[in-house]
């Protein structure tokens, strides 16, 4: 599939055409169903051949992982440092956390691999030992997991620079009636959750609406005046603001990230630190932050009623 026929993928093993065939030929009389549909020089993948080759796609890079990993353990190579971050994170908050660190205490001595990935994905990673742990967005549903720390802080709205309202202190939410709103996708429950707020300020009003897949896209929209967007405090920090007002809201719309890990998985000191790291970033750069407990309560209140007497 990787070299487009038989002949290539020969050249690729170290291994004759003729071989290649028999080998393939015998894994479909293994499988029960033909991989290939044979039309020289090329071949295709039949229906059932393309569903077989995504499942094994993740096991042969896994493979290939471990290869390179026994080589390395044959070399004296320190175990890479493996974390699961979410796309936004990725690109922002990661990024700021790990140039702080390294100049003051360097987190990982030889190899760091950042995976990213979608929110419903590091629960079966971290369980399958892909990666150490995992900086997500909260909450999360999955067993066997452990939160090393999670908290949240308040969203902001982001307005283009022009906009009437980006010369307010602070916004409410029911004073963007009449105006286009931009959303993420509503696939995960803490973007259902921003998504949802948004749509119920604006209910009943005539507007547009757009929904993408990232926050740094409904930055580019909102810069060039498609709408405005509430924006998360974590993943907006280095991202490009020009032509871009953000302003806190009256009604506080909280959005929570963490580190977890698997609870069965004892960590490396490395990733520890990294987890420490990560947390001290937060807290010192993020304004409004607090800590919590995995389902969102503040540490040291139990109840909602606890919250209010707080408050």
């Amino acid at each position: 599939m990787t070299s487009g026929s038989v002949t290539a993928a020969g050249r690729m093993l170290g291994r004759s055409q003729p071989v290649v065939s028999r080998q393939v030929s015998d894994l479909e009389a293994e499988l029960g169903f033909t991989l290939f549909t044979r039309t020289r020089p090329a071949i295709t993948l039949t229906e059932q051949g393309a569903e077989f080759y995504q499942e094994v796609r993740g096991i042969l890079a896994d493979l290939h992982q471990l290869e390179s990993r026994v080589q390395g353990m044959r070399n004296g190579q320190v175990r890479p440092l493996r974390i699961l971050v979410s796309v936004d994170l990725a690109r922002s908050l990661l990024p700021e956390a790990l140039a702080r660190m390294d100049r003051f205490s360097p987190v990982f001595r030889q190899k760091l691999i950042i995976e990213e990935v979608v929110h419903e994905a590091p629960a079966g990673a971290l369980a399958e030992g892909r990666a150490d742990f995992a900086l997500i967005n909260l909450p999360i549903d999955a067993e066997g997991l452990r939160a090393h720390w999670c908290g949240q802080a308040p969203c902001l709205l982001a307005l283009p620079a022009a906009h009437p309202l980006a010369s307010r202190d602070m916004v409410q939410l029911e004073e963007i009636r009449n105006t286009d709103v931009i959303t993420l996708l509503s696939r995960y429950r803490m973007r259902y959750h921003l998504t949802s707020s948004l749509a119920q300020a604006t209910a009943g009003e005539a507007r547009r609406h757009i929904e993408v897949g990232s926050q740094q896209t409904a930055l580019s929209l909102v810069r060039l005046g498609l709408g405005v967007a509430l924006i998360d405090p974590f993943s907006i920090r280095g991202a490009q603001l020009d032509g871009i007002v953000l302003r806190p809201l009256q009604t506080d719309i909280s959005y929570m990230i963490g580190a977890v890990s698997q609870a069965t998985h004892e960590l490396p000191e490395g990733a520890l630190r990294l987890i420490q790291g990560l947390h001290l970033h937060v807290q010192s750069s993020i304004p409004h932050y607090v800590d919590t407990d995995p389902s969102g309560l503040r540490q040291g209140i139990s109840s909602k009623a606890e919250i209010l007497r707080s408050a």
